[in-house]
């Protein structure tokens, strides 16, 4: 019914990092807290993703762990070799869901669990979806999710999208909403009752821009609405407190308010992920560099900055990032990264 995202797509926060301690620590509080499925990490980003996987696995803290990657056999590996279930996200763009298709059979002989997610439904009609659905159905996908990534579906196409997935589709459905609009509950709620099965949120809502659906407020209007969650709310009180340190002690007192749907500063900003919404600026300090970086991302960065290193060196000041993002679980401005850029190249 619940799945907890707060552990990778908390990640993609504006201005937040977790350190692997953190994570783990998160992790087992969720878990005594009644979550029995969660997304924890992105193995093929950075050694620490693939660490923070294998050690919730190992210490079995979720019926169902999954890890997410794209759907590239790189990516699918790199999941199974930490034990976790695999989890893959579509392009916002599908030019060729042939090889879609070849990466989902690859991933379902692995033995465990595939989930893969459709980018972004509201820019789809329902029977654009349930097509591709269908075909990564038949390619061996045993859940598959549904998200508004841009925060812009209403209520009414959640609920058309779910009940056309739900008429055609044997598989598990689970829906990943996000908050631009103020939504993500009302959305998430809407889905559930068309049928979606699984629920995807985070402690607090965090999340790329300003975030996905609040757990315990998704959690709290379930049981009001009759339905029986699992979740310990002594339990959930104590990782909400854990959360709230971590946060203000990171973001500050005001991080609540710059989240704030619609109007909040956060709505406007992007962390430089394996799986941002959007581009965004990478022009003065609004915008966020952590573990999820990739070279591309961080190359764009600096030619906006007017500097250009080599490949050596670019991939050297990206490990160099995400180490530090890691080790130090803060996340890294633009300002800094030029620095440590300039650095790297001599100064050029």
């Amino acid at each position: 019914m619940l799945t907890d995202d707060t552990l990778r797509e908390g990640l993609q926060t504006p201005g937040f990092a977790f350190s692997i301690n953190e994570r783990i620590e998160i992790a087992r509080q969720l878990s005594k807290a009644g979550l029995r499925r969660a997304l924890v990490s992105y193995p093929s980003a950075h050694w620490s993703e693939a660490e923070v996987a294998r050690t919730i696995v190992k210490e079995n803290l979720f019926d169902e762990t999954y890890a997410l990657g794209r759907t590239v056999r790189e990516d699918i590996d790199a999941i199974y070799e930490t034990g976790a279930n695999i989890s893959m996200h579509l392009p916002f763009e599908v030019a060729d869901l042939g090889k879609i298709e070849e990466s989902v059979k690859y991933a379902s002989t692995k033995g465990g669990l595939v989930e893969v997610a459709i980018v972004n439904v509201a820019a789809y009609t329902p029977d654009q979806i349930i097509k591709m659905a269908k075909r990564i159905e038949m390619a061996g996908a045993n859940v598959i999710q549904l998200p508004d990534t841009t925060g812009t579906a209403t209520p009414n196409h959640m609920r058309a999208v779910i009940q056309a997935a739900k008429r055609s589709l044997n598989a598990k459905i689970e829906v990943h909403c996000h908050n631009d609009s103020g939504a993500s509950v009302l959305n998430a709620f809407t889905a559930y009752e068309a049928g979606a099965d699984y629920i995807d949120c985070t402690v607090f809502g965090i999340g790329e821009r300003n975030g996905i659906s609040d757990l315990g407020t998704v959690e709290s209007i379930l049981s009001l609405s009759g339905y029986e969650t699992g979740i310990n709310r002594a339990e959930l009180r104590k990782l909400y407190e854990l959360m709230a340190e971590i946060l203000v002690r990171k973001l500050g007192p005001d991080f609540l308010f710059r989240n704030f749907p619609v109007y909040g500063e956060n709505s406007g900003i992007h962390t430089a992920g394996t799986h941002a919404a959007f581009s965004g600026t990478f022009h003065g300090e609004k915008f966020s560099v952590n573990v999820y970086t990739g070279r591309s991302m961080i190359r764009r960065l600096l030619a906006a900055n007017n500097i250009e290193l080599n490949e050596r060196d670019l991939k050297m000041l990206v490990e160099k990032v995400k180490d530090i993002s890691v080790k130090e679980g803060r996340a890294m401005g633009v300002a800094e990264i030029v620095k440590l850029a300039r650095e790297n190249s001599g100064g050029a």
